[in-house]
């Protein structure tokens, strides 16, 4: 891979960091790696577009760089790839104001031909091929059985909910955001789509609650801190709402044969989690309308 790099990119690297597929490598105190990219040729070409905007307002981006052909895409060995150059501290894990920093910086930021999330339409469609999945392969896994219609409830909540929201004001968020991200992925453009502001908000603030974090003071925060529209007070409950949490560990478990009990503890904090929701759902009554929800009001 040394040599591909040398040949394709005039970059003369001492030592790769292999990890899975990606190659890491330093030269002259500048970050690079090298990773496989499924991204069409359209799309990576609106991304690297938005990268050069956002270097014009000094926001560190990772930095696509072309080969020597002056291309995005370099095909090694049957495999396409992109050489990012970074600008921030990779492996550092981002706290809750590194994403205000993100979304203040790029508020501004107008971008054409990018991913736009339609979270009615996303939804729906995975309810639908969830639940063909659960007809054909639930027997095999009871605790998935147990507990899939309890979520499956949330998530039409919330699908009835968003389908009459107008759509919101656009900006530049991630396709998720974690506890557990680094100032790497916050700062990947191939991380980056158009959404509410909210969506990275609600996404890492529910991860924190699965990892022992309350996330009520940093919701509190949040909302003395921000103005929101009424639509954004609305779609905030709403993706709290939605249990991604659940469903991307039930995908890990028929897709990549992950073990069940994987599940428990999202299961187990069920009861705890409806406190946030109903906590949230109070907060977002003082702001905007929100449709009665018994199960959220009957014990509040």
């Amino acid at each position: 891979m040394k040599n591909a790099i040398f040949y394709y990119y005039n970059l003369n690297p001492m030592t790769l960091i292999k990890r899975n597929q990606q190659y890491e490598f330093q030269i002259n105190q500048i970050q690079y790696i090298l990773l496989p990219c499924s991204y069409s040729l359209e799309q990576l070409s609106s991304l690297y577009q938005l990268t050069l905007r956002l270097h014009q307002y000094q926001i560190p981006i990772h930095k696509f760089i072309l080969n020597k052909d002056g291309q995005l895409i370099t095909v090694i060995n049957h495999t396409p790839y992109i050489l990012l150059q970074i600008f921030v501290s990779k492996n550092t894990t981002i706290i809750f104001r590194d994403i205000l920093q993100f979304q203040e910086l790029t508020k501004h930021i107008s971008v054409e031909n990018l991913m736009v999330a339609d979270w009615y339409a996303l939804w729906t469609q995975k309810v639908d091929y969830l639940e063909y999945q659960i007809s054909e392969f639930g027997k095999k896994y009871p605790l998935i059985r147990e507990s899939f219609s309890y979520y499956i409830g949330l998530a039409e909540n919330a699908i009835t909910l968003v389908k009459s929201i107008t759509k919101p004001t656009f900006v530049l968020a991630h396709r998720r955001i974690y506890m557990n991200s680094t100032l790497f992925d916050l700062y990947n453009p191939l991380n980056l789509i158009m959404d509410s502001k909210v969506r990275d908000i609600a996404e890492y603030l529910k991860d924190c609650f699965f990892h022992d974090r309350n996330p009520i003071d940093m919701i509190q925060i949040y909302l003395q801190h921000h103005i929101l529209q009424c639509r954004e007070y609305q779609l905030l409950f709403i993706r709290f709402l939605f249990p991604s949490y659940y469903f991307d560990c039930y995908e890990r478990i028929i897709e990549k044969g992950h073990n069940e009990k994987e599940l428990l503890p999202i299961i187990l904090k069920s009861e705890t989690y409806e406190t946030i929701l109903k906590y949230l759902y109070q907060q977002v009554l003082y702001h905007c309308y929100l449709p009665e929800i018994l199960w959220l009001t009957k014990s509040s």
